[in-house]
């Protein structure tokens, strides 16, 4: 799904710079972390710059505390995206 043809990894990007709100975020977040747990799926979700657009969504953010769940998640992806590869 993150490899072409296809390659979601950007249109996943694209969704988290608009600071879309708490559901799209946790569906996206979701989906993310799945992916990520793939090693094949690293490398394109990090060339896509997945973890930047994490932060600049707020995700990490105080204002966003509410959401444990979707940061858990978050910091799932991170973890992931960093294991062994080096996109940090």
């Amino acid at each position: 799904m993150v490899n072409p043809p296809i390659s979601l990894a950007p249109d996943l990007a694209k969704i988290l710079e608009s600071n879309p709100d708490f559901k799209v975020k946790h569906g996206v977040i979701g989906l993310l972390k799945n992916l990520a747990q793939s090693t094949s799926n690293r490398a394109p979700l990090g060339q896509a710059g997945i973890i930047a657009r994490l932060a600049d969504c707020g995700i990490f953010g105080a204002k966003s505390d509410f959401m444990e769940i979707v940061q858990v998640s978050a910091i799932g992806v991170t973890k992931h995206l960093c294991n062994g590869n080096g996109l940090c």
